[in-house]
């Protein structure tokens, strides 16, 4: 097949002996975007209704490709759009068509995706689904492992996960990234820049393509970059194609595209229109959080005259953690002490004791969380000696309080490597109010985070709040405003006139 090197991948497609022979490609009718867009990736000649596909998904007034194609291709485009077998195609092609190096040596179509359990194990099964379905592409095998396949003509198609030390030295006839705009490292910072350097090089002495495919997510990130320097840009470069999951798949179900757009419309935008969220970036800086850290403490052990704060994230121990931070104020900082996470599945009243355990040996005897299942965690703690505080605040709130001592560098934070994965992960977007809400991106969790954030708040607020029936309310507008407080019982508990006045918010589980 090497020395066939004027054949096409659209050739390849449309002939039953090759790619034609695999059960995906037999009829090629509901492939028809996607055969647009490979004629366009490798400059072919198109139709005027191909054309006008091109024009409408690329942007550009006219079709005038490179010589050849475009050596940079981006399809950013909708899930189950069936980007990932294309990209598993375009490698598997690459491979079996390229000549052998002069001095004998591998080279690679490298695919590279987000983790090796999920993503990178599904586009790598593409693959081996070609190699072994088709005849004459398994009569090129020479070898095979888990995650690579060796050809007769010296160049492994292989899968790697968005590590970019692992593709160092390697020379690449093509590579192709799947779903770049979700590429973060096992403690989940951003890793999508540094792939796109590091692949690039392996591409410099063989001409090879590096293809890039991928939904879209946030208006930040290197595949944002990419869209916002090439797409629509007529003398670029880069070829940028943006579409819809139904344009470039229309055998997706009705029902199902009608149930993501009515149960989130927000990721209905992204994951199914192919859009990029608006209002969405990271929370945290790296730098930032980075320098806040201090390495190699995991925990300190309670110490006598410290005053200490605690609040946890209850759960009920079949999803979520059920996690818990306790810290102390050491000058101007906040220093958390200690962070414990039970996960899923456990017995919560069995937690509940070993938490209150944990508290009790800090010398706390209230704690501060959520609203979670009612009354359940006010009566457990209850039971173990601890009094249990309802937080005004919800963990949205908490974050945005984190922020600030985070920025200033006056919090110490433990290294413990869930805790710091799951802060990376927080996102800030704009709700629909115009009031900013944090959250954890969609898939991961932020029970640590949450426990963390709330702890670190109840110690900075320490001295400006005021405990009445169960509440814990801001004094800080009065304090400001200089104000004095007389309260009338006829308005109400003393508590709720002062949460009235000062609109307040649980700051303290110690006061």
């Amino acid at each position: 097949m090497t020395a066939a090197s004027s054949l096409s991948l659209l050739d390849a497609l449309g002939d039953q002996r090759l790619f034609g022979a695999h059960p995906a490609f037999r009829d090629l009718e509901s492939w028809s975007a996607w055969l647009v867009f490979l004629a366009a990736v490798y400059g072919l000649p198109l139709a005027p209704a191909e054309i006008e596909v091109f024009r409408r998904h690329a942007g550009r007034a006219a079709y005038a490709p490179p010589p050849g194609g475009w050596r940079e291709v981006v399809a950013i485009v909708g899930r189950q759009s069936g980007k990932s077998r294309i990209a598993a195609l375009i490698a598997s092609f690459e491979a079996a068509l390229s000549p052998r190096e002069p001095d004998g040596t591998l080279a690679y179509a490298l695919l590279i995706a987000q983790d090796l359990r999920g993503a990178q194990r599904a586009l790598f099964d593409y693959v081996e689904s070609y190699f072994t379905e088709v005849p004459i592409l398994a009569g090129m095998v020479e070898s095979r492992t888990q995650d690579v396949l060796t050809l007769e003509n010296r160049v492994a198609v292989a899968c790697y996960p968005c590590r970019p030390e692992a593709v160092r030295g390697l020379r690449a006839r093509v590579v192709v990234l799947d779903e770049l705009a979700f590429f973060r490292s096992g403690d989940y910072r951003p890793q999508d820049r540094e792939m796109l350097r590091a692949v690039r090089p392996t591409l410099a002495t063989t001409g090879g393509r590096l293809i890039v495919l991928s939904s879209p997510y946030g208006q930040a990130g290197a595949l944002w970059d990419l869209h916002r320097r090439h797409y629509g840009q007529d003398a670029a470069s880069t070829l940028v194609w943006q579409a819809s999951a139904p344009s470039m798949n229309p055998t997706l179900p009705r029902d199902y595209l009608e149930r993501m757009r009515e149960e989130d419309p927000e990721a209905y935008r992204s994951e199914v229109l192919g859009e990029f969220r608006s209002g969405v970036a990271t929370f945290f800086e790296p730098e930032a959080l980075d320098a806040v850290v201090v390495r190699g403490r995991r925990e300190l052990e309670p110490a006598d005259g410290v005053r200490y704060s605690a609040f946890v994230d209850p759960s009920g121990g079949s999803r979520d953690a059920f996690t818990l931070a306790v810290a102390h104020r050491d000058g101007e900082r906040v220093v958390v002490d200690c962070v414990r996470a039970w996960r899923p599945p456990f017995n919560p009243s069995g937690v509940v004791a070993e938490a209150a355990k944990v508290l009790k040996s800090y010398g706390v005897s209230r704690v501060v969380g959520d609203r979670y299942a009612g009354e359940w965690p006010r009566e457990q703690f209850r039971s173990h000696g601890v009094q249990y505080e309802l937080s005004a605040l919800d963990r949205s709130g908490l974050y945005l309080e984190l922020l600030p001592l985070v920025n200033a560098g006056r919090v110490e934070l433990p290294d413990v490597p869930d805790v710091l994965r799951e802060l990376r992960g927080l996102e800030r977007r704009r709700g629909s109010s115009g009031r900013d809400r944090v959250d954890h991106v969609p898939g991961a969790h932020d029970d640590l985070a949450n426990a963390v954030a709330g702890a670190a708040h109840l110690v900075a607020a320490r001295g400006r709040s005021f405990v009445g029936e169960g509440r814990i309310v801001d004094l800080r507008p009065l304090l400001r405003r200089g104000e004095d407080f007389h309260h009338d019982p006829r308005e109400g508990s003393l508590a709720e006139c002062i949460a009235a006045r000062c609109r307040g918010a649980v700051l303290d589980g110690n006061r």
